[in-house]
């Protein structure tokens, strides 16, 4: 599959849920160690986490249960750590990565290179309206500083790009709101499930009925 960029522009502040961060680019090598991958990663500055995996995305990596599945989407993928690690822990799934950061989708698509399938990456701030009903899975470490409209839209998009009996799998932190995102899902999931819960993270696990 080849790359594909989509572009709809938004108006947000500078920071790495920009589209184009002003920032003055400065690349470096991070190692990650996760899920029993080892592997060197590119970041930069203006995307999120560039100084190594975050706590919250770790978590998520180590919990996500991608059994059977065919295809999945990363939402929010930044320079691409949960699609270069899940794919190789999960060979036969088809990644497709969305962000509307450039720099950090220019930076995934070389994070994910090595990957046997080459995952579709996407410039777009939310999933494309023809993304209806494709994925087994979406994975999602919700964008807090874009704001909780912006973050609830995500969970109605990754609703409608679900296939029947798929899941969305989001990591959140109670400060941040994790209560009222259980809720919030539980508008719009036939069922939502706890499947984590430690020092503050939660991970839920929301299926389309």
């Amino acid at each position: 599959m080849g790359t594909l960029f989509v572009v709809r522009g938004v108006n947000v502040t500078e920071h790495y849920y920009s589209q184009r961060p002003s920032v003055a680019s400065d690349e470096r090598k991070i190692r990650v160690d996760v899920r029993g991958v080892s592997i060197d990663l590119v970041t930069d500055r203006g995307v999120f986490a560039k100084g190594g995996l975050d706590e919250a995305t770790r978590r998520l990596i180590e919990t996500v249960d991608l059994t059977g599945a065919t295809s999945a989407l990363d939402l929010g993928a930044g320079y691409g750590v949960v699609t270069a690690v899940l794919g190789r822990a999960y060979p036969l799934v088809e990644w497709t990565l969305i962000d509307i950061n450039e720099r950090a989708i220019d930076l995934a698509i070389r994070n994910t290179a090595g990957l046997a399938k080459k995952p579709i990456a996407i410039v777009h701030d939310g999933i494309p309206e023809e993304m209806d009903s494709v994925y087994d899975h979406v994975l999602l470490n919700p964008p807090i500083r874009a704001g909780k409209a912006v973050i609830y839209r995500l969970y109605e998009e990754s609703h409608r790009a679900l296939r029947h009996g798929g899941k969305l799998w989001i990591v959140i932190q109670k400060k941040h709101g994790a209560p009222s995102t259980f809720e919030e899902l539980q508008r719009h999931y036939g069922s939502v499930e706890t499947v984590y819960k430690k020092s503050g993270y939660f991970i839920f696990c929301a299926e389309k009925d």
